[in-house]
């Protein structure tokens, strides 16, 4: 497990979240587990590759995720649409794609699939993978579970 690239990526999502949300967001603790933790109504994954590869996992339920739509869209939405999952599909791609920047500044090659949001109720984890460390993000809207999994190659 890269833990440097995983504290990159927290710290690159917290940021990002306080930029767009003008609110302090926290991280209580970060745990690991066998797989990702998900089960909430929506999920968005993005694919890493390059020098390591894994993949982060945004967990959320409908509530939360109809919350940050409509703050990043301006507007209160009816359901969940396009739009939402098009802004969180957005603001997940924001804050990885950041934290990638700042990984390929230092030196290791790291790119990133585009987000795939999954709506849906009880949404089951994926077939067996490595180690993931889930960090709780909280923000003004609910909170919104982080699973990064990231492996060197070698």
């Amino acid at each position: 497990m890269r833990l440097d690239f995983v504290k990159i990526f927290i710290s690159s999502t917290k940021e990002l979240l306080y930029e767009l949300l003008g609110s302090d967001v926290d991280v209580a603790s970060i745990d690991m587990q066998a797989t990702p933790v998900t089960g909430s109504e929506v999920i968005t994954i993005i694919g890493l590759a390059g020098e390591a590869h894994g993949r982060v996992i945004f967990d959320m339920d409908l509530n939360t995720s109809m919350k940050l739509g409509a703050h990043l869209i301006g507007e209160e939405p009816k359901e969940m649409d396009s739009m939402v999952s098009s802004s969180i599909a957005e603001l997940s791609s924001m804050a990885i794609g950041r934290a990638i920047s700042q990984i390929n500044n230092n030196g290791t090659r790291l790119k990133m699939t585009p987000p795939l949001v999954i709506k849906g109720t009880n949404l089951e984890s994926f077939d067996r993978c490595y180690e993931t460390l889930v960090a709780p993000i909280q923000t003004p809207y609910g909170e919104v579970r982080m699973n990064v999994t990231i492996h060197d190659l070698d």
